[in-house]
């Protein structure tokens, strides 16, 4: 705490809270390389002031530091799988995204909102229900890691193939405040520190390990590994080019193919072993991925079992 580093950090926090008792929520103080309590609740204080800032100005709170620009329309196309097909405008800018930073990316990632907990039924019912005109209210994460809250409405083209997502939310344009380039953002991404490398890592072999067990929500994770959900979803795509949900049901779906391959255990106690609730639902999602059923999977039935987890079958 008695380094010249530590002081001017300390500093920094309480010019930025006097800040934002004037009602400025505009500031952030700069990261550092430093990886201990001070530099945690830095990442807090600049976490506070973004909420506020986006709680203020939709309690309709005038705040002479921005300048609201317009009530801006956003529009996604999604394919059959529900990644993004094209994007409009309207979303880049609210979110705050270039569209090489979002294209063929499922919508869900950008996304608070958890619906891995729905059954298949479930999801299909849901999709039915906004597709006959209900309206969802959805929690969309900014590239900044803010939280728009929107009612979207979906629609369906008229070929079938893709589903529109479109909602209406205020866009603020900050005064005197330089816009960032995306070199600069792609940099800031980038960023992580060897600390969040090994928290993903253990992220990583904890859902090798419970692979037979249901995944818990992004939010329950986080608080396990002592980190936020925004941060958690974030630093694993980075370092393993999918999201956590999707890294678990990859594996699943892979240690389950070589439990049908290898033994003669009854297809439907293999689902259940591998955290599925129930068959359809496994034989559905593994034919989705291997392009067969279960069944039809040839059974060599050696009797020994061995869990490779990095094999990939084609």
């Amino acid at each position: 705490m008695k380094s010249p580093h530590n002081r001017q950090r300390m500093v920094s926090m309480h010019k930025m809270l006097f800040e934002m008792a004037r009602g400025n929520f505009n500031n952030q103080i700069p990261l550092s390389t430093c990886d201990d309590e001070i530099e945690t609740l830095v990442v807090l204080v600049n976490m506070v002031a973004e909420e506020l800032k986006e709680s203020a100005f939709h309690s309709g709170f005038v705040n002479p530091y921005i300048t609201h620009k317009m009530v801006t329309p956003a529009t996604f196309i999604l394919d059959e799988n529900h990644s993004i097909k094209d994007v409009n405008q309207g979303a880049l800018k609210i979110l705050g995204y270039d569209s090489i930073e979002m294209l063929s990316r499922p919508i869900r990632d950008f996304i608070m909102d958890d619906f891995s907990y729905m059954s298949d039924l479930e999801k299909k019912e849901l999709e039915e229900m906004l597709l006959s005109g209900e309206i969802i209210t959805l929690n969309f994460i900014t590239f900044k890691k803010l939280i728009v809250s929107a009612k979207c409405s979906v629609s369906r083209l008229s070929e079938g193939k893709f589903t529109v997502l479109s909602f209406v939310a205020p866009f603020l344009q900050l005064n005197e405040a330089p816009t960032e380039s995306l070199d600069l953002k792609i940099e800031r991404h980038n960023n992580f520190r060897k600390a969040d490398a090994r928290l993903m890592q253990r992220v990583y072999d904890y859902v090798l390990a419970n692979l037979g067990e249901p995944l818990p929500s992004i939010k329950e994770l986080a608080r396990q590994f002592g980190t936020n959900d925004f941060k958690l979803k974030d630093g694993f795509r980075h370092f393993f080019h999918t999201s956590i949900y999707q890294f678990y049901t990859e594996q699943r779906l892979k240690r389950a193919y070589l439990m049908i391959e290898q033994t003669d255990i009854p297809l439907k106690n293999i689902s259940f072993m591998n955290g599925f609730n129930s068959y359809p639902n496994f034989s559905k999602s593994f034919k989705k991925r291997f392009g067969f059923s279960p069944k039809e999977l040839g059974r060599n039935k050696t009797g020994d079992f061995l869990i490779v987890d990095d094999i990939n079958p084609s």
